[in-house]
């Protein structure tokens, strides 16, 4: 019964902070993120994009045998002015809109690579 309770109270914790990462950031911000962007130091690409109001991260990864690329996705979320991905620990993200630059802590430096489509 405990399990269950402890099950509810996290799916209402990550909706909760699903929907504060869409409103308390103004979305206006938030669409300056969106893109394609290459990483300075050789790794993956990642994707930003607006899905329906939510704000997604793309990420390639190498999994598996054969280390493939494969993609994962996580919610662009924000607590307390400052934006983050969970991907089973917290990923911060910065920007600098003085030279495009978007950071994830601790992965590097993105460049913008081009706009979604």
């Amino acid at each position: 019964m405990k399990r269950k309770r402890f099950k509810a109270a996290l799916a209402v914790a990550v909706a909760a902070l699903t929907l504060q990462g869409c409103t308390a950031w103004p979305q206006a911000d938030m669409e300056r993120l969106c893109g394609h962007w290459e990483s300075t130091e050789g790794k993956p690409d990642v994707v930003i994009r607006n899905d329906g109001g939510t704000h997604k991260v793309t990420l390639m990864s190498k999994g598996g045998r054969q280390r493939k690329l494969k993609p994962q996705t996580f919610v662009l979320m924000e607590d307390g002015g400052n934006l983050f991905i969970d991907t089973g620990y917290r990923v911060s993200v910065s920007y600098d809109e003085n030279t495009d630059v978007l950071t994830f802590s601790p992965y590097g430096d993105y460049k913008r690579k081009g706009a979604v489509q």
